[in-house]
């Protein structure tokens, strides 16, 4: 009789030891409570995927490497969510939402974020047969005008969603455009020269304002550091563009990284 009553008792006892074992425990062990580490997330086009690079080991990559020691910390997690041939537009619809929930995963943790595009929406209109006349068009100028403000406010929209979610302290760099067929062996000269318009604009024309002016006054509006890419690569262009005339070689992944540090520098 005297084992049936203090069997029950005991069983009851255990039952509240256990549960006040795992009340305990979890809190402090499980991976919800974990110290957020710091991110370098990247969105962008087939450059800051990395392609043109020996392994696609392009400037993103080498950043990251470089920002541990800029951050003052051990390491820092990369996610690279650029898209070789993505537009504006694609980095808005596929790139975006991923990169806010990285954010919110690294909420109080140091971010760096990059932003590159631009260039894959001005490759089809600058190949297309009309362009070879374009900057002598007052409508054709008109056209890629259209085109660059729906550039720009996709863009605009974009950046302004990340600042809006990594908060003021966050570091964000943008990165303007290059003009990839300044190569000395590329035949079309009329294309070249309408890149440069296209990239820098063209005073008293219906494109006094390129795609670069464009992504530096959003990089102004939102506190972004503009990584500059236009001046260096137009200057030696055989020398940091790739023989496909459209990705950075491996020097040219090297300038992008140097300038990159540069605007970190900055202050």
């Amino acid at each position: 009789m005297f084992d049936r009553v203090q069997r029950p008792a005991a069983f009851l006892l255990f039952v509240i030891l256990l549960v006040l074992a795992n009340w305990i425990v979890v809190p402090t062990t499980g991976h919800a409570n974990a110290d957020p580490g710091a991110a370098y997330i990247a969105l962008g086009d087939s450059i800051d995927v990395g392609v043109g690079a020996t392994d696609d080991e392009g400037y993103v990559a080498q950043l990251n490497s470089y920002l541990p020691e800029y951050l003052g910390l051990d390491v820092v997690e990369l996610i690279n969510l650029a898209q070789s041939g993505a537009t504006v537009r694609a980095i808005e619809q596929e790139q975006l939402e991923p990169a806010l929930a990285a954010i919110e995963q690294h909420e109080g943790a140091d971010i760096v974020i990059s932003w590159g595009g631009g260039g894959n929406d001005l490759l089809q209109f600058i190949l297309s047969p009309g362009a070879v006349a374009c900057r002598r068009q007052s409508s054709c100028l008109k056209r890629l005008n259209t085109l660059l403000n729906a550039v720009e406010q996709t863009a605009d929209d974009s950046v302004r969603a990340l600042r809006a979610a990594a908060g003021p302290n966050a570091i964000i760099l943008m990165r303007t455009q290059y003009n990839s067929l300044a190569k000395l062996d590329y035949p079309i000269l009329e294309r070249i020269r309408l890149a440069d318009i296209a990239l820098e604009g063209l005073p008293d024309s219906p494109l006094e304002e390129g795609l670069n002016d464009r992504l530096r006054a959003i990089a102004d509006r939102y506190d972004a550091k503009v990584v500059d890419l236009y001046l260096p690569f137009r200057a030696d262009p055989d020398a940091l563009i790739a023989d496909d005339f459209i990705h950075p070689n491996d020097a040219g992944h090297a300038q992008i990284l140097e300038l990159a540090i540069d605007a970190l520098n900055a202050g």
